[in-house]
């Protein structure tokens, strides 16, 4: 099923700048099985919680969260818990879809992103595609 979400461009700003300010970034639960050396696409992956895995150590960037509403949050591992941008039309308290995720972002592609933009995110199964709406 495809999602499509828009952030403003101002807020995503900042929380590139937030990540890529971070002395210390959170690894997702995906990022820190492939850093233990994980083929999450094997046929016979185990995603053992007792794994033993790093929890920082990633590269700028931000996590697209759908546990409370939908939102981006950098992966600074100190950072205000206020720190997000949430979607349009995805502000709340409850989860939007079945499943919790947790998809990173890396902050190069995002360091284009101007105030006045607002920043498209596309997701399926497969893929998350990002674009931007720029007036100019």
């Amino acid at each position: 099923m495809l999602q499509r979400y828009e952030f403003e461009g101002a807020e995503v700003r900042a929380l590139v700048e937030e990540a890529q300010a971070a002395p210390v970034r959170l690894l997702t639960e995906a990022q820190r099985y492939v850093a233990a050396g994980v083929d999450l696409h094997a046929p016979d992956a185990v995603l053992d919680e007792d794994v033993d895995h790093p929890e920082t150590g990633a590269p700028p960037g931000l996590w697209l969260m759908n546990d409370s509403g939908v939102y981006l949050r950098s992966n600074a591992k100190s950072r205000r818990k206020d720190s997000v941008a949430y979607a349009r039309g995805y502000r709340g308290g409850v989860q939007v879809g079945d499943e919790v995720y947790a998809e990173f972002i890396d902050a190069g592609p995002l360091g284009q992103v101007r105030a006045g933009d607002t920043l498209v995110v596309t997701l399926d199964e497969q893929k998350v595609r990002l674009s931007l709406l720029r007036d100019e």
